[in-house]
């Protein structure tokens, strides 16, 4: 769009100098031209870069489970502090394809790496709405149980209002994975008739879990730009937001040991759990982008309070710190 601005320009100049050569431009043409460029959406598409571009940078946070929804990292919010080096390449059509590693501290305190995220993406950037859609394959030990990647395909895609003191946003998300491990447990067979009493049995137990979260959220909020801040070629970008998440757990354990084929046991063999479809969490994120020639920062905290009844803390903090490097 920014080259068609410009080839106007160009050519009222061009036409202007050859109806005569001492001739500048006319009124017309100058008051349009001041007011392109004095509006700030103007100055932005001209500082946009068209061409493809990769980041690579390094971030730390909290956020385990997905690289986009916030409401999906606050369902399992822990202490741990996650590393979260990343390589994205972006091409001048929308699409975008990435590499992440998550490491964090084992039990022994050593850092680790507990899964790698795969991704690719499309963003849309129209006048009047921004939309996107994303798909991220996590790789990791689906044979060793983690609670820090529960999922192992997480889906996300959001729609919002691109202009406006208001901006209204919607977006969806999907994750789902499944795990196993085993374990050896014990089990007490109960023999009534048998004079030597009850049997302790110690065996190997494997056990496969599965889990997924839908999620959809509504939201308002405002990008605030500032230009030129220390120096010619700087830019920051302030979004605070205010959310309300609607979703449902779904979470199912199945014990493959024999013994629970026993009667007495069968009722343990598979547990599950799914939570209706309902109001979960009302948040606030703030988002701060500072970017200058090559070099970006990036920051999010995001506030999430739990509305049904609970037995946990209802409050989740949920924050990342990105430094990265464009090309």
């Amino acid at each position: 769009m920014q080259k068609i601005y410009l080839l106007i320009i160009c050519i009222s100049a061009s036409f202007s100098a050859a109806i005569a050569q001492t001739d500048t431009l006319s009124k017309a043409d100058k008051a349009l031209l001041d007011s392109m460029m004095q509006n700030d959406e103007f100055l932005k598409m001209l500082k946009e870069d068209t061409r493809s571009s990769v980041d690579i940078s390094v971030g730390i946070g909290n956020g385990a489970f997905s690289s986009d929804n916030k409401a999906a990292n606050a369902t399992g919010i822990t202490n741990q502090t996650i590393f979260t080096p990343s390589i994205i390449y972006h091409t001048k059509s929308g699409f975008s394809f990435g590499l992440t590693t998550y490491l964090t501290n084992d039990s022994a305190k050593n850092i680790e790496l507990y899964q790698t995220g795969l991704s690719a993406a499309y963003d849309y950037y129209g006048k009047k709405v921004h939309a996107g859609i994303s798909y991220t394959r996590f790789l990791s030990n689906k044979n060793k149980y983690n609670t820090k990647s529960l999922y192992q395909n997480d889906f996300y895609g959001y729609i919002k209002k691109a202009t406006g003191i208001v901006q209204p946003g919607l977006s969806l998300g999907f994750s789902n994975g499944d795990y196993k491990e085993w374990n050896f447990a014990s089990f007490v067979l109960k023999r009534p008739l048998n004079p030597r009493g009850d049997t302790t049995v110690i065996g190997k137990d494997s056990t496969t879990y599965k889990t997924s979260y839908f999620s959809a959220s509504a939201n308002i909020e405002h990008d605030f730009s500032f230009y030129t801040i220390f120096t010619k070629e700087d830019e920051l970008d302030f979004v605070p937001s205010l959310i309300l998440n609607f979703g449902n757990d779904k979470f199912s354990q199945l014990h493959t040991n024999k013994l629970f084929d026993r009667k007495g046991f069968s009722r343990f063999k598979k547990v599950n759990a799914d939570e209706k479809f309902q109001i979960q969490s009302v948040a606030a994120s703030v988002d701060f982008t500072y970017s200058v020639r090559k070099f970006f920062l990036q920051s999010n905290l995001y506030l999430d309070y739990y509305l049904p009844t609970t037995t946990s803390k209802r409050l989740s903090a949920i924050y990342i710190i990105t430094a990265g490097i464009t090309f």
